[in-house]
């Protein structure tokens, strides 16, 4: 019916002109036909569906629970202060429990000493984004230096300057020769878990200043690092560069059990000791 009236419209606005004026004009009348067609044809295609995200890239919420979490900063510093104010409290007879007030002082004022120096010295975790399809393999093909990874910068630290410190000392070897400054060192602000060609991908998110070009140097060394059981790949990002750590599929690096914390040698130029 809309192409009806518009055509109409169109033919009586061409006889109008032809009479006005006298001069033919051929060509209105196509041009105004050709519109109408592409109009209705607009109107009869159906619009096309909004797109979904696909289900291996909805996120997993993670809902694991690990007392390394918990900042303790947060927790023991309100206990103290609570100690102090109704210790001091009960010390004037403004609260009750007079005869506990020196008991409140004599542990509300370490308490509360130790909760500052705990939340002056934490590292927060870094933020952590998990895939439906990774969290999937992570039993399968995640190996034990990439859980040890994820585990680490996704938990509260304490008296370490930046997560992944020690790896990145002995990759970027900074202020020695084949490194880079120390000023320039990456700094990790996130992780991600995902899917590369049916692989389990440990994705490392690092702000830095540093080029693709130096930073493809230094691939050997991270792959070799974080290895066995990896292939590292090098991505330049917005913010930085991604560093993913994607399982190679051979099962090396699985050995199933948490690792130990390294013992100094028993004598110097003797290996690190591990623990059983």
């Amino acid at each position: 019916m809309a192409a009806m009236l518009a055509r109409s419209s169109c033919l009586t606005a061409f006889t109008g002109a032809r009479r006005t004026s006298g001069v033919p004009c051929p060509r209105a009348p196509v041009t105004c036909l050709r519109r109408t067609v592409v109009s209705v044809r607009a109107s009869a295609e159906p619009s096309a569906p909004a797109s979904k995200p696909a289900a291996n890239q909805e996120l997993v919420d993670d809902s694991e629970f690990a007392v390394s979490k918990i900042s303790f900063g947060s927790i023991l510093t309100p206990v103290g202060l609570g100690l102090l104010f109704w210790g001091f409290g009960a010390y004037f007879m403004l609260l009750p429990g007079a005869d506990l007030s020196s008991l409140f002082l004599i542990y509300g004022f370490p308490i509360s000493l130790l909760g500052f120096a705990l939340s002056y010295a934490q590292l927060k975790p870094v933020p952590c984004k998990t895939t439906k399809a990774a969290f999937a393999l992570r039993d399968s093909q995640m190996t034990d230096i990439q859980k040890q990874i994820r585990e680490d910068v996704t938990r509260f630290r304490y008296g370490d300057e930046q997560h992944l410190e020690e790896a990145l000392d002995r990759i970027f070897k900074p202020n020695r020769p084949g490194g880079v400054a120390r000023k320039f060192l990456p700094t990790l602000v996130g992780v991600r878990e995902e899917v590369t060609d049916g692989a389990y991908t440990l994705v490392l998110e690092f702000s830095s200043t540093l080029d693709e070009a130096k930073w493809n140097e230094f691939q050997p060394k991270i792959q070799s690092f974080f290895g066995p059981g990896i292939v590292a790949t090098i991505t330049k990002t917005a913010q930085g560069v991604d560093a993913a750590l994607i399982c190679d599929g051979t099962g090396a690096g699985r050995s199933g059990k948490d690792k130990k914390d390294v013992l100094p040698p028993l004598m110097p130029g003797l290996k690190a000791r591990q623990q059983e």
